[in-house]
Formats: C-alpha cells, structure tokens, sequence
C-alpha cells in the first residue's frame, strides 16, 4: 500500500464479531496514488486490487455475477484521457475494453447479465462540434454502439430488470444544473424522470441516480449552490446544500435523508439488499461563502446510512479522496484475492450528527 503507515488504525466491528460476506469496492487517491481497493462491508479487510500514480485507476464497479470489475485508467502515463478496463474480481487480468481515440467517457455500468456496460461518451468532431450521447459495449465481441446521440449525460446505470437506463444530464447553458433522465435499453424514449429544477440563482444538480436491488427506487445525490461575485477574483462557487434522496421509480414520493446537508457527496449506491445506502462523502464543507482561500479540505470517507433507524455509521477513516462506491451481496460473490495484502487503514466510527 502507498498509504501512510501513521493512518494504519485498529478495525472496530459495526454489528458483530462476524466477518462480512459482502463486499465494497471503491476508488481512493491520497498524494498522487490512484487505486482501487475492496474490503467488507463492514469497512474491515481492505484490499487493494490495483494502485497507479501515472495511470489514475478510479470508478469501479462490479459485475452484477460478481466475478468482474470495470474501471477507468489512462491507456498510458502521458494521456490525459481515460479508458475502460476489465479485472477479475480479485484483481487479475486486467484487460483493455476502449480504445484510446480521444473520446471522453463516463463511469460505467453492467447489464444485469453481467455481458455489456452502457456510459456516456463524448468527442470532438473538429474544432467547433462535440458529439455526445449514450453508448452500450458488448464485452464479448468488442463492438461499442451508440443508443442515443446528443444526450448530455453522465453516472449512467442500468435497471435490475434490462430494460432501462437512468442518468443524470445537464442542462446546457443553465449555470450546471441538471436532472434524472431515463431512457429504454434500447435508446427509445428518452424522457426526464424527473422534473428540470426551476432556472434561477440557485443551481440544482442531481446525479449519480442507481437502482435498488428490487428496482422500485432510486437514489441519487443534489448539490444546490450558486455564483457569486467576489472583487478581484471572479466568480466564485458558493454551496447551500449537498442532499441525499431517494424516490420510487415514478419519480414520486422524494424521500430526503437525514444526512447533514454540509457533506459532499462523490458516490452513493444500495447495500444490505436494500435496506442501507452506501456513500462517499466529504464532511464539514463550508456552506452559504466561498470556500475561503488556503481552505483546508478534509479528507472523504464512506459511510453506511440505514433506512429505518436513520443511523450513520462511517465505515473509513482515510487520508485523501474517496470516490464512487460500489456494493455487492454474497450471494453472487466470486472473490478470491490472490497475492493482495490486505491492509487496515480502515476504522468504523459513529458520528455525531450535525
């Protein structure tokens, strides 16, 4: 591991002194080190799959077999844009999905059966057009296919049941706002999930939308903030909220969670089979001012947040920079690490609530 050896901390079980089946995968970055890593979902045995200063390994997520992994990474050191990879599930044979060609990608999401990932994708057709849309990768044969074009979308995933794909898509010239979108698996019917915020001072931006396990909700993260002036410097970003929601798969009955509205979220999906949410957050951010000068960012960390007891429990203590994350169950488990030494910069923690 590339992490510091002061950050090696003692694992406290959350629920019992039984090891957790199920697993988290998540990316993480601390002094110019990417990597992904996956440990229990009880934050113990963290185990890193693939680490990189020069290659920026980041956004994984399983398969929903569990026996694979796609990620991002740069082709090589001096690429500024990235590609899709392919690992197993305990970090071997890695294999490259995309080419490198330019192309802008989003973070990719599997098909129920395990044998295609949608994204979106972006690339200049000359100097003054982008193309943009949706795109589906047959695993197998290689072949990438575009579903839908000119759709501004991005966090793409895909319904437990194969026939929908919900993303988040901004909404051009709106100050970066932007809503949830869904879409067929086909392409057809693209459609807003739900309704656009209203357009004004206050920007809202919903993203990162993923599929309970039953595929009778969704959950999905809102930033709202807005622009301000500041003398001598320009516009500056100034955040009100940083939310956490879930809703039904009409787009109705909008459930907000009772997570304080100063962390900001990088990733959220389900676990527990639905009766838990898991999230990447970064705590104490400064609300209603810009962030002042020098400001001192706290590292993000993930966190278990329970449905029916509203309890948070945080499952890291990391330096740097947690982002998505991802959860599987037991139940289609197929991880064995294989030459992985299993690290214990890990440490569950109850927070106090804000």
């Amino acid at each position: 591991m590339r992490f510091p050896k002061a950050v090696c901390l003692c694992l406290l079980l959350l629920f019992s002194s039984t090891a957790a089946d199920a697993k988290i995968v998540f990316g993480a970055q601390h002094d110019g080190i990417y990597g992904i890593y996956m440990m229990d979902d009880d934050g113990s045995n963290i185990t890193p799959l693939t680490e990189s200063e020069t290659l920026r390994p980041f956004l994984p997520c399983w398969s929903p077999d569990g026996k694979q992994i796609v990620f991002k990474k740069r082709a090589t050191a001096f690429d500024t844009k990235s590609v899709l990879f392919l690992m197993n599930a305990d970090g071997t044979n890695v294999r490259q999905l995309t080419e490198n060609d330019g192309s802008t990608l989003g973070s990719p999401s599997f098909s129920p059966d395990s044998t295609a990932l949608v994204f979106d994708r972006s690339f200049r057709i000359n100097d003054t057009t982008l193309k943009y849309g949706i795109y589906v990768l047959n695993i197998k044969t290689g072949k990438m296919k575009e579903i839908a074009a000119q759709l501004m979308a991005s966090t793409c995933d895909w319904s437990p049941d194969g026939k929908h794909i919900i993303f988040s898509e901004w909404i051009a010239g709106g100050g970066g706002g932007g809503t949830i979108w869904i879409i067929g698996a086909d392409g057809h019917n693209p459609r807003q999930f739900l309704p656009a915020p209203p357009m004004g001072e206050l920007v809202i931006h919903r993203s990162s939308p993923c599929w309970s396990p039953d595929g009778k909700q969704i959950a999905f993260i809102q930033r709202e903030y807005t622009w301000e002036r500041i003398p001598n410097v320009g516009n500056a970003l100034v955040y009100h909220a940083h939310r956490y929601l879930i809703c039904d798969r009409k787009g109705e009955n909008i459930r907000k969670l009772r997570i304080p509205k100063d962390w900001k979220g990088f990733g959220i999906d389900w676990m527990d089979d639905g009766k838990s949410i898991v999230f990447s957050a970064r705590e104490g951010m400064p609300l209603n001012e810009p962030i002042p000068p020098g400001f001192l960012f706290p590292p993000s960390n993930i966190y278990k947040y329970h449905l029916q007891t509203n309890n948070i429990a945080r499952l890291t203590d990391l330096p740097g920079w947690t982002q998505t994350v991802d959860w599987i169950n037991d139940k289609g488990l197929f991880v064995s690490p294989v030459g992985k030494e299993k690290v214990t910069w890990g440490q569950l923690k109850q927070p106090s609530r804000k």
